[in-house]
């Protein structure tokens, strides 16, 4: 069996661990990244939607091939059709190349001085006298065990890290999804990103059409609690309803699972720290999880570095790890659960009735978990009497 010795393990190359790699190598510490494919960045399982901020906080400049298509505005259909469009003079999105993006961001743990394992596996932590001492794996359907002095799991919401140490075995909450990448098509405005919300569309989440040029983009979307069929089930009615999705071409399929039910309890142990999709850090209003794992990454990295430098390797030392997170992270994710469980009351005639009051702004906090009570408050000024008892539970 191969045995390896470093300060900091990292399993997982998404986008939370790599940047988790990079901090944590930058600060000196010997750090081993895990890939358990042969490359970081593939397969894509995802919408591939990013903001600029997101982009840059990730220590990436918003250039092809990183990215496929600028976005200037989103815009959100009810179950009526009618809709909303999501505009600020201070935002811009992208389109990313997602393999890309990842493969640059791995690149970049690289040159800060991580050991990057791809083909590696990781089966379990390894434990000693009941304490985590490293990780278990196979590299090719050999042996291997990594030593190490911190263990971070970004190994994704099935986390074999999580498990295997005896933290939450799966979410109260989760959302399955099912996304084809269509090509062939003829986009009016492939800068505009499209939502669907409502039962037709996707029971207990939202259909998606994140253009990534005129001629491609990825169509997917997203169901949870109250759904009756398999999400790709719903995607094909999607898209067969869709006249610009006549005769496309199926470039790509993916599909997985995206945890909304917020950040779990327990993320941090003596010795471990849990980044990314593996921790539950993802807005539950969106799903989205690539801007908030990236920033967990960076303050993961740096705790762990400080905590080896210290000597003190205890849950209540990693612990600093996720109140720097929570300052900004921690309120949006719990605030925008919350309006998920809101908008679970909301029948699609309510949707509709509300797609007539809500604003850009309003959208915007929301969906982000940003001033949502003062959002709420001043929906409630403007909307009719079932609106309001609909809210009323939240503002309690």
């Amino acid at each position: 069996m191969r045995l390896i010795d470093s300060d900091v393990v990292v399993v997982g190359a998404g986008p939370a661990g790599c940047l988790t790699a990079k901090t944590a190598a930058s600060k000196g510490v010997h750090v081993v990244l895990l890939e358990e494919h042969a490359e970081i960045g593939a397969p894509v399982h995802c919408a591939e939607g990013l903001s600029l901020n997101g982009i840059m906080d990730a220590g990436v400049e918003p250039v092809k091939p990183i990215v496929s298509q600028k976005i200037s505005r989103a815009r959100v259909f009810a179950p009526n059709r009618s809709c909303v469009d999501l505009t600020s003079g201070d935002w811009v999105g992208y389109t990313l190349n997602r393999d890309v993006f990842d493969r640059a961001l791995g690149e970049r743990a690289v040159k800060a001085g991580a050991e990057l394992l791809t083909c590696t596996e990781a089966k379990a932590v390894l434990k000693e006298d009941g304490a985590i001492v490293g990780v278990r794996a196979e590299q090719r359907g050999e042996p291997l065990e990594i030593r190490a002095k911190v263990v971070i799991g970004a190994d994704g919401c099935r986390s074999i890290i999580r498990r295997s140490a005896g933290l939450s075995r799966w979410y109260p909450d989760i959302v399955t999804c099912a996304q084809y990448q269509l090509g062939g098509l003829h986009l009016d405005d492939p800068e505009t990103n499209e939502f669907y919300v409502g039962f037709k569309y996707a029971p207990g989440g939202y259909a998606w059409v994140f253009p990534k040029s005129g001629e491609v983009a990825n169509v997917g979307l997203g169901v949870r609690r109250i759904h009756t069929e398999p999400a790709i089930e719903y995607l094909k009615r999607f898209i067969d309803s869709d006249p610009r999705f006549i005769g496309a071409e199926v470039l790509r399929r993916s599909g997985g699972v995206t945890p909304v039910s917020g950040m779990l309890d327990k993320i941090v142990d003596d010795r471990l720290m849990l980044v990314g999709d593996a921790a539950g850090q993802l807005v539950p209003m969106t799903g989205a999880g690539v801007h908030s794992g990236v920033e967990a990454g960076k303050i993961a990295g740096t705790v762990a570095a400080e905590a080896i430098e210290e000597g003190d390797l205890s849950a209540a030392r990693l612990s600093v790890y996720r109140r720097s997170f929570e300052v900004y992270w921690g309120k949006r994710i719990s605030d925008s659960r919350r309006v998920v469980e809101m908008l679970d009351k909301f029948s699609d005639d309510d949707l509709n009735t509300l797609a007539g009051v809500i604003t850009n702004e309003d959208v915007l906090n929301l969906a982000n978990g940003t001033d949502v009570k003062k959002t709420l408050a001043r929906m409630v000024k403007r909307s009719p009497g079932k609106i309001v008892k609909l809210v009323a539970a939240y503002l309690r």
